[in-house]
């Protein structure tokens, strides 16, 4: 199966301190083990890898974060087109979603496929069509 998978799943997954690790340590596991394939825009690396920076103060482990990241085979990120980018503007327009939140989203919505996320006010902004799922629904 594929996904979009937003940054909080990754941070939570890598952060063992964080409230749901359990959960999407799952996800990631998942991708590692090949189970489930990601399409991810390259907003959400920047924003994993900067936030795991933030919450363990340590360069080097969000180098080896960003390094491993972009290793997973079953892990395609995208990059940003100005078209998709227009595209994500007007969505962040209709929505009142934060310009990251926006991105990913259109991506779940350009591809047609579901979007793993712990965000609440992405769930409940997500356009018609956009299937959100929760990391502990993802069970294969």
């Amino acid at each position: 199966m594929k996904f979009v998978i937003d940054s909080n799943v990754f941070v939570g997954g890598l952060d063992p301190k964080d409230i749901f690790h359990g959960e999407c340590q799952h996800i990631i596991d998942r991708l590692l083990y090949l189970d489930i394939e990601a399409l991810c825009p390259t907003i959400v690396l920047v924003e994993t890898v900067c936030v795991i920076r933030r919450r363990t103060n340590d360069k080097r482990v969000a180098t080896a974060v960003l390094q491993n990241l972009i290793k997973i085979p079953s892990l395609t990120w995208l990059e940003l087109s100005v078209d998709a980018a227009a595209s994500a503007c007007k969505m962040g327009v209709e929505t009142g979603l934060r310009g990251g939140d926006s991105i990913v989203l259109y991506i779940a919505h350009q591809y047609g496929i579901p979007l793993i996320t712990k965000d609440k006010e992405m769930k409940a902004k997500a356009p018609y069509g956009v299937t959100i799922v929760d990391p502990s629904d993802v069970r294969l």
